[in-house]
């Protein structure tokens, strides 16, 4: 647990001074402080708590245009972030699943999807984007140059390194990516605080 705090107060640290930099770069007051950064339980609701009515219509709104919208748009878009962004509850995983491993998705939309799921602060979540990541490696042995598999590979390995920050010598190179992940998070999972690692990928991708 300590290891991972320092991990993510390191990252927050990083986001802050950053945050700063940009500032400065706009005009603003040099050294001014960046804005305090909101507590874990407003930013990051429980995954498996009990949703409000207005969280229900909310999510039933969203998941409609997620699944009844065809291709890419920028309203499907929205909607899909939403659901791993402001309801974050395991609910949406299965719906956020299903787009995220259809072959005959846009490749963007399925991204979108797998970033989603990374937003929902359960176990459940980091499990998906391991069978995610592990189908992803297989469609690509089959067609190298699957552009969808590619970009979905690339958003399930982003995601699993920022929930998880596995130490410096991840991964073993003998191993492919989804036994490295897969091996890592058995060994973490009693240890870490999701809440704390989905607080530090919101704050940093804001």
């Amino acid at each position: 647990m300590n290891g991972q705090l320092t991990r993510i107060w390191l990252l927050t640290g990083l986001v802050m001074c950053l945050g700063a930099t940009g500032w400065a770069e706009e005009g603003q007051e040099v050294g001014k402080a960046p804005p305090k950064l909101p507590p874990v339980d407003e930013l990051v609701k429980p995954a498996r708590r009990s949703l409000t009515p207005e969280e229900a219509e909310e999510m039933a709104k969203l998941i409609t245009n997620a699944i009844s919208l065809k291709g890419w748009s920028l309203e499907r878009i929205n909607a899909i972030r939403a659901l791993g962004d402001i309801i974050g509850h395991v609910a949406v995983i299965p719906v956020l699943e299903k787009i995220a491993r259809d072959r005959q998705e846009d490749k963007d939309i399925r991204a979108t999807a797998v970033r989603a799921i990374a937003r929902i602060p359960d176990e459940q979540a980091i499990e998906v984007l391991i069978g995610i990541l592990d189908e992803a490696d297989k469609d690509l042995k089959i067609n190298p140059k699957d552009r969808a598999a590619e970009e979905v590979r690339f958003a399930a390995k982003e995601m699993l390194f920022r929930l998880l920050a596995p130490p410096v010598d991840f991964p073993d190179p003998r191993k492919t990516w989804t036994e490295n992940f897969r091996l890592y998070w058995e060994k973490v999972r009693k240890k870490i605080d999701l809440r704390k690692s989905v607080y530090v990928l919101k704050v940093i991708t804001y």
